[in-house]
């Protein structure tokens, strides 16, 4: 499958970017610099490389990696999430998006929820989308360090929600190739926010109790 991630320079990405090459997915760096782009992209490859694993990984402008592939994450900041979809403009058509994009503020030492004024990232990016993308909300919760280590199994459920079946389906099987990993259906788009404000509770417990990796596991 031909996957990109635009602003696929960050953190949660690296991780992405490693299993879903090892996997054998040909893979689409994005950034708003190509050149900073086809560098991360290089080092992935060399380090995979490395390990014995050949990867078809490539770097370039956010616009162009989302036009060559089939599913696009967005790896951005919310501040910077729903504009860099729009700037797309026709390089996204019917693809599905993935957003793990959490809004939140921080007071003192505490992150606290903060989503846009439609009450969530994931609906804030659907209004910056074509009605023929089809976007789920899924992986706000992976601890990216954790998810960098490639030959580790990550004992998590990722919750994922959306309106499109199809679109949930293709990422419950591309997220359970990463081994023990569990996806749970939380219905429609609009739950996005539930699963969005658990994202602060995490980081803050991350932070009082490092170096442990907080993510969520249903039992």
């Amino acid at each position: 499958m031909k996957i990109s991630l635009l602003g696929g320079t960050g953190d949660i990405a690296e991780g992405l970017v490693l299993r879903w090459s090892r996997a054998g997915h040909e893979i689409y760096i994005g950034s708003r610099s190509e050149e900073k782009a086809l560098g991360i992209a290089s080092g992935h490859a060399e380090t995979l490389k490395g390990l014995g694993i050949e990867s078809n990984i490539h770097g370039m402008a956010n616009a162009d990696a989302a036009a060559a592939s089939e599913v696009i994450i967005i790896s951005i900041p919310p501040e910077y999430a729903a504009a860099t979809v729009a700037g797309c403009g026709d390089s996204i058509t019917d693809q599905i998006v993935v957003t793990p994009v959490v809004s939140m503020k921080r007071e003192g030492k505490t992150f606290l929820f903060d989503p846009p004024a439609q009450g969530s990232s994931a609906l804030e990016i659907k209004d910056a989308l074509p009605e023929t993308a089809r976007l789920v909300s899924a992986y706000h919760n992976l601890p990216a360090n954790e998810l960098a280590k490639i030959d580790e199994d990550l004992d998590y459920d990722v919750v994922i929600c959306g309106d499109d079946e199809g679109a949930k389906e293709v990422i419950k099987n591309l997220t359970e190739e990463m081994k023990n990993l569990r996806v749970l259906d939380a219905g429609p788009l609009e739950v996005s926010s539930m699963i969005e404000s658990l994202t602060p509770l995490i980081v803050n417990l991350n932070v009082r109790y490092k170096p442990t990796h907080f993510s969520v596991k249903f039992v």
